[in-house]
C-alpha cells in the first residue's frame, strides 16, 4: 500500500513546535476520550521534548484515563540520569501528580532480554497506541531503532519490544517497529536543517533508515519541525 500524507508543520524555534504539538496531542486526546473513554499515548525520551511534555501537562483533560508509555528505555536504573522515564515523570505533571497512568519499562528484572519478554507480555494486552509522539537522530534512528548491521535489534518473542545494544553505549528496550507503524496517529518533534534534510531525502533512499518506517506509513506522519 501507498504510504499516506507527510504533513509538515514549520516553526522558528522548538518551544513554538513544542506548543504546537501539544495542543494538536490535546485535542486529539479530548476526542479520543469523547469516542473510547481512554487513550494510550507512547512520548519519547532524551532533552527535546521537555517543554512539549510540560505543555501538554497543563492541558485540562481527565488524565486518569490516559496512560503513557516511553517510545525507548535505557537499561538503567530509574532515577539515572540517563533514565527517559525520569525526564518524562519531571516534565509531565499529571505523572508526577498521580493523575495519568504510566507503563514503566523498569523494574522487570535485571537481565534485559527477560526484561523485554515481560513488556511483550504486557503490551499484548494494550489495543495498539493511539498516539504517537517520537523524536529522531541526525542519522535517522527512532524511538531505541538505529541503522546500521553494528546497531541491531533484535525481537524477542511476540514482538512489541526490542531489545537494542548501540555500540558503545548502554543497551535499551525500545517498542518495535510493529508498535510504532501501527499507532493510530504519529508524529515527530524535530529541530535542525540536518534532520529536515534526512527526512526529505527519504524517497530517494538506497538504504532505508527507521524514520522511513515513520515516513511510510499508510496513516501518514505529522512533522513537528523547529528552525532551532
Amino acid at each position: 500500500m501507498a504510504a499516506g500524507p507527510l504533513a509538515w508543520y514549520r516553526f522558528a524555534n522548538l518551544a513554538e513546535a513544542s506548543e504546537a504539538l501539544a495542543e494538536a496531542v490535546s485535542v486529539r486526546l479530548k476526542a479520543l476520550l469523547t469516542e473510547q473513554g481512554r487513550a494510550l499515548l507512547a512520548v519519547p525520551g532524551g532533552t527535546t521534548p521537555a517543554h512539549f511534555l510540560a505543555t501538554l501537562g497543563r492541558a485540562d483533560l481527565p488524565w486518569d484515563k490516559v496512560t503513557l508509555m516511553p517510545t525507548d528505555e535505557r537499561f538503567v536504573a530509574p532515577d539515572d540520569v540517563a533514565s527517559n522515564e525520569r525526564m518524562i515523570r519531571e516534565h509531565f505533571a499529571p505523572l508526577a501528580d498521580g493523575r495519568a497512568s504510566f507503563i514503566s519499562f523498569h523494574g522487570h528484572g535485571s537481565d534485559i532480554e527477560a526484561a523485554a519478554a515481560v513488556l511483550c507480555t504486557r503490551l499484548a494486552e494494550l489495543p495498539p497506541l493511539d498516539l504517537l509522539v517520537s523524536g529522531m537522530g541526525t542519522d535517522g534512528h527512532i524511538a531505541s531503532l538505529f541503522p546500521g548491521a553494528e546497531a541491531a535489534f533484535d525481537a524477542v518473542p511476540d514482538s512489541g519490544i526490542v531489545v537494542a545494544r548501540p555500540p558503545g553505549l548502554p543497551p535499551r528496550l525500545s517498542l518495535s517497529p510493529e508498535r510504532l507503524i501501527g499507532a493510530g496517529w504519529a508524529s515527530l518533534l524535530v529541530s535542525g536543517a540536518a534532520k529536515e534534510a534526512v527526512l526529505k531525502a527519504a524517497d530517494g533512499r538506497v538504504s532505508p533508515l527507521p524514520v522511513d518506517l515513520l515516513v511510510g506509513r499508510v496513516l501518514g506522519l505529522d512533522v513537528y519541525w523547529a528552525k532551532e
